[in-house]
């Protein structure tokens, strides 16, 4: 039996139980594996209500929510087993609705599966978004990074690319002999103007073989799959709540080398946390990084980004105001404290925030420190940019909108 590429918290870790999985055809039979999927659900649940996390309103709703998304991105996986015979550049299952892992506000993530010891065509156009990342996996491992200016574009952005194992003549990019997937990420700086890039993808050594008819039980494969999607659900939000948490809130850790967990290798992360009472705020500075991109991104206790389209949960090199002196200063609070670097925490008592730096020449770990909310005028500096509501509601739409368009369905 073969062994599984990916760990339980990841979602690809469903449709490789289906052959990887030690579950038989008797536990689906006696509804074994159907009860171990129930158990795992309903451990999860008692973790939610625990006194070992946040309890306030939201952060309760939020954990049962996340159990649902959770839910449904494992029951995708398993339905989709199998569909996906020819290459395609399509949406991955992380969205504005189905979050988790603290994915990037600014981000939507797209990929086509690929097989090692083929040979593809990668085309399209480059659009307008301030970074797009190719990254080849095999399983969790990351085997290929690229960002697509580094390869030769026509006068109106169009690219041609090839995927191999051999050097290719032109614009080629490294396909691994265990290569599984072909990642692709869009950062956006200007949500209202800038566009995603248009892409396809063919093979080129021939079709794909077709595959005998499956010889396995399939009783013994949905078995595996159902234990296995309770795993993930349990594994993911475990994980999550243990992961890179400073030991004290309202700090942050060195930047984070994420390439063993499938991080791209150009993307520095610097995690720190936040916990607030309501009459408190948060001030973080920092000396914003030379290069391609960065940003803050607000989470939740389960490690899901604060709803980016209805709140100012992000701010980007593009949209965060840079003081005088050089510095950004942002404000975390759960009032409006009229600054236009604020990070809206949407009534969440604690989570997660990342400083995201993508191809910068430094990843900068902020200085931190608490204040009431009601001194918020007398700890930043006298020209901190301020707005009034009605700019507030402006900047809100324009999130709302660029959402909307982005994840439209």
């Amino acid at each position: 039996m073969s062994s599984f590429k990916n760990p339980a918290w990841l979602p690809f870790s469903i449709s490789e139980a289906a052959s990887a999985g030690e579950a038989t055809g008797q536990d689906l039979d006696s509804g074994e594996a159907w009860n171990s999927l129930l158990d795992k659900l309903r451990r999860t649940g008692e973790i939610v209500l625990s006194d070992s996390v946040p309890h306030q309103p939201a952060d309760r709703a939020s954990g049962f929510r996340h159990l649902l998304v959770l839910l449904g991105v494992g029951i995708d996986e398993l339905l989709r087993r199998g569909l996906d015979r020819v290459p395609a550049v399509k949406p991955s299952g992380m969205d504005a609705a189905y979050k988790w892992g603290m994915e990037c506000p600014d981000c939507i993530y797209v990929g086509s599966a690929v097989k090692g010891g083929m040979t593809y065509r990668l085309w399209g156009n480059r659009g307008s978004a301030r970074y797009v990342g190719l990254q080849v996996m095999s399983g969790m491992g990351s085997t290929a990074n690229a960002l697509l200016d580094e390869f030769e574009l026509g006068p109106d952005g169009e690219f041609e690319i090839i995927l191999s194992a051999e050097p290719h003549e032109g614009n080629w990019l490294p396909l691994d002999e265990g290569a599984t997937m072909l990642v692709v990420r869009h950062f956006f700086y200007d949500w209202e103007h800038e566009v995603p890039v248009t892409m396809a993808i063919e093979p080129r050594s021939g079709p794909v073989a077709v595959e005998e008819r499956p010889s396995a039980d399939p009783k013994a494969v949905m078995a595996r799959q159902v234990v296995a999607l309770g795993d993930f659900v349990e594994e993911n939000l475990t994980f999550f709540l243990e992961f890179s948490n400073p030991d004290e809130p309202n700090t942050f850790l060195p930047p984070l080398d994420g390439t063993a967990m499938g991080a791209a290798a150009e993307n520095r992360p610097v995690i720190g946390s936040w916990r607030l009472a309501p009459d408190e705020a948060l001030i973080i500075e920092v000396i914003p990084p030379e290069g391609v991109y960065w940003s803050y991104s607000l989470g939740n206790a389960w490690w899901e980004t604060i709803d980016y389209g209805n709140h100012q949960s992000s701010l980007n090199g593009f949209q965060a105001v840079v003081d005088d002196d050089g510095r950004v200063r942002v404000v975390v609070s759960h009032q409006d404290p009229g600054v236009a670097n604020w990070l809206d925490t949407a009534g969440h008592s604690e989570g997660p925030i990342i400083l995201r730096c993508v191809r910068t020449d430094t990843a900068p770990v902020p200085t931190t420190r608490v204040v009431p909310f009601d001194r918020l005028a007398e700890e930043l500096p006298p020209g901190t940019e301020r707005v009034i509501p009605a700019e507030r509601a402006e900047a809100i739409d324009i999130r709302r909108r660029a959402v909307s368009r982005r994840f439209a369905r």
